[in-house]
């Protein structure tokens, strides 16, 4: 028997008790009034005798039975007061009792509520636990797949890194041969034809002491020999200073170098050169600046 059933049972034992209680003081209460009410009528009838036998003192006697008829009313309407007052308990007593008995049902209905919640409970925390190891199982699938593509990314990396290399490698190469046969082609014009000569131009390259690097932000509209660049004296580019312009989309080509003819701290001007007999390359925006090709 559970908590709940034992509360009940102690109910009502109680409600037994206290209701026995009230019949045993309803019982005493009217064998109290009976026992009275069989004395007051013998008491009546030896009045009555007395009355009779006594003829002479009938006076006396009719105001002694007059008292006693008086008491008797008293008394009865006293009994009937206890009467009605042992109602109006014996009726309360079955209301809580009713009561008690009505709270008894809610609670057993409360506890047959609780036991299927409980029920319920169970088979949700089973599902939950299911649930919960299935998501465990999947954690840690996903940590073998996170750990097996972060390897894989490192190698990519790694990988992309040494061919980023490699292509930077390659394009430097390209961009140092298409200058030189620039160079050569100039110096071909410049000779008539003969053995190449490199031009003398007074345009020798003089980079930045510091490797930089940049991109062509704007080709001014009134001189296209004109660009404006990312870099400026803050990245350690100064006016006078040479850089090397190339592209590398949608194929790497290299562009010729540009002479710095303002600066600034952010960024700078600069001007195209463009060697004797040699045909002007059109700069966009966009293109890399950079201090010198590696």
């Amino acid at each position: 028997m559970n908590t709940v059933g034992k509360i009940l049972v102690i109910l009502n034992f109680l409600f037994a008790v206290v209701v026995g209680a009230f019949l045993v003081v309803d019982f005493a209460t009217r064998t109290n009034w009976k026992t009275e009410n069989e004395t007051l009528q013998k008491q009546v009838k030896i009045a009555t005798a007395e009355r009779d036998q006594h003829a002479g003192d009938g006076s006396e006697y009719r105001s002694k039975a007059k008292e006693l008829e008086l008491e008797i009313v008293k008394l009865t309407a006293t009994l009937a007061d206890q009467e009605a007052q042992t109602r109006v308990e014996v009726l309360s007593i079955q209301n809580k009792l009713e009561d008690a008995k009505n709270k008894a049902k809610e609670a057993d209905i409360s506890l047959t509520k609780a036991l299927s919640d409980i029920e319920r409970l169970k088979v949700s925390e089973k599902d939950l636990k299911t649930t919960v190891k299935d998501r465990e199982q999947a954690i840690l699938q996903a940590q073998e797949d996170v750990n097996k593509y972060r390897t894989d990314a490192i190698a990519n990396e790694q990988l992309a890194k040494q061919l980023a290399d490699r292509n930077q490698e390659i394009l430097s190469q390209l961009i140092a041969a298409q200058q030189k046969n620039i160079e050569l082609t100039v110096a071909r014009g410049a000779g008539g034809g003969g053995e190449p000569t490199i031009a003398r131009t007074g345009n020798e390259p003089n980079p930045p002491t510091t490797f930089v690097k940049g991109k062509v932000e704007r080709v001014l509209p009134e001189d296209t020999t004109l660009v404006r660049i990312s870099l400026g004296t803050d990245h350690g580019v100064n006016k006078g200073n040479t850089m090397e312009v190339f592209r590398t989309a949608p194929a790497p080509k290299y562009l010729g170098m540009v002479r710095i003819v303002e600066a600034s701290t952010n960024q700078s001007v600069g001007r195209l050169i463009v060697p004797t007999g040699a045909a002007r390359p059109q700069l966009v925006e966009g293109d890399q600046v950079w201090s010198r090709l590696k």
